[in-house]
């Protein structure tokens, strides 16, 4: 081989050995979609602190063009909110009714995945563990279809999906109630 030759293929090594050591960094939006998950989990279960945050709302949008805290209008902004996100909000504000004598029974849990779990189905008839379970896989599926929607609008990447759905679980299980099961990192179950 002539000296031409050896370098072409030098460098022709050496441009394939930097580019194997490129590596793809997906963005993951960790901070919008914890943000989603405290907006809508808050949303769905009604707690004190999204009231009061309502009625801030409420105080400033009653005052006129001008405002002290400018800052508002930016956290409005990153609301992720799409008609999708909205109705499955609504279908699972007005299950929760019916499953809080479930979570209230140790029936259900939060678990680690940011699904409900069925932990048991003691004093249930026949007809009535057949409402409860068909309670439970809708908002499961709920859920499911919640979680895609909120990576979708967030334009996360679908291998980051599992990051969506355990930044939602450490949401609800921030938000259970007091008495409700929810799973612990380990994976055992506990009274909150």
């Amino acid at each position: 081989m002539n000296k031409r030759s050896m370098r072409v293929l030098f460098l022709a090594g050496l441009a394939l050995a930097i580019l194997s050591c490129i590596t793809v960094n997906i963005y993951f939006p960790e901070a919008e979609v914890k943000k989603a998950a405290e907006d809508i989990v808050n949303d769905v279960r009604g707690t004190d602190q999204q009231k009061k945050e309502e009625i801030k709302k409420d105080a400033v949008a009653g005052t006129s063009g001008f405002s002290l805290f400018p800052t508002l209008y930016a956290q409005q902004a990153t609301e992720v909110s799409t008609p999708g996100i909205r109705a499955l909000k609504e279908a699972m504000k007005a299950r929760l009714p019916q499953l809080t004598p479930h979570y209230d029974a140790g029936r259900i849990g939060e678990a680690t995945t940011g699904f409900l779990q069925t932990l048991n189905e003691d004093g249930l008839s026949l007809q009535d563990k057949s409402v409860f379970r068909k309670l439970v896989n809708d908002e499961n599926r709920d859920r499911k279809d919640l979680y895609n929607q909120v990576a979708a609008a967030l334009k996360v990447d679908p291998s980051k999906l599992v990051d969506v759905q355990k930044i939602f679980a450490d949401q609800w299980i921030a938000t259970a109630h007091a008495g409700w099961m929810v799973q612990k990192p380990e994976g055992s179950w506990a009274k909150k």
